[in-house]
C-alpha cells in the first residue's frame, strides 16, 4: 500500500470514529459525570416520596351472643353478650354462663386470642369452668346473623396494618 493510500483509510477510520462520538452513537454511556446536565436540560426531578403502602383493612362487627350447648352437643339458651368494645379492647373477659349450681355459675373467659379470631371472623368455641362435676361448652360466631344481640349496629373495626 502506498503512503497517500494508507493516510485515507487512517483519516477515513479517525473521522468515523470522531463522527461517531459527535453524534452521540455511544450516548448510552452516559456522562462520565453523572451530576453534569447538558445545557437546555432540565435537571433530573428526584424520586416522588414513597406512598404508604399500609392501608388499613376495616371489617364491620357486631354485639354477638353467645350460644350455649348442652351435654349432649344441642342448643341451650343464648348466654353472655360479646359486645364490639369489648373484642377491640382485647382485655381478658369472664362472664357467667346461662346457669349455675348452688350459686355458683359456670363462667367462661376471652382472651386476646379470641377476640382476633372474632375479628377475623372465626367461630370460637371454649368451655366454661367446671361446676357440679361438669362443665358445658359454648361457641360464638360472629358471621351468623342468627347470634347478633337484637338492634346492634354493625361498628367499623379498623385491622391496622
Amino acid at each position: 500500500m502506498r503512503r497517500r493510500e494508507a493516510l485515507t483509510v487512517l483519516g477515513l477510520g479517525t473521522g468515523i470514529g470522531v463522527a461517531a462520538t459527535l453524534i452521540g452513537c455511544d450516548a448510552d454511556a452516559g456522562p462520565a459525570d453523572p451530576t453534569e446536565v447538558d445545557a437546555g436540560t432540565e435537571p433530573p426531578m428526584p424520586d416522588a416520596a414513597p406512598m404508604d403502602a399500609c392501608v388499613a383493612t376495616v371489617v364491620l362487627m357486631h354485639d354477638t351472643n353467645a350460644q350455649a350447648l348442652y351435654l349432649d352437643g344441642s342448643f341451650g339458651p343464648l348466654t353472655g353478650v360479646i359486645s364490639v368494645s369489648d373484642v377491640v379492647a382485647g382485655a381478658t373477659l369472664v362472664l357467667d354462663f346461662w346457669h349455675g349450681h348452688g350459686g355458683t355459675p359456670h363462667r367462661f373467659t376471652l382472651d386476646a386470642t379470641h377476640f382476633a379470631q372474632l375479628v377475623a371472623g372465626q367461630k370460637v368455641t371454649l368451655g366454661t369452668t367446671t361446676v357440679d362435676g361438669h362443665a358445658h361448652t359454648l361457641f360464638i360466631d360472629p358471621k351468623d346473623e342468627t347470634y347478633r344481640v337484637p338492634g346492634a349496629p354493625d361498628v367499623p373495626v379498623s385491622l391496622g396494618c
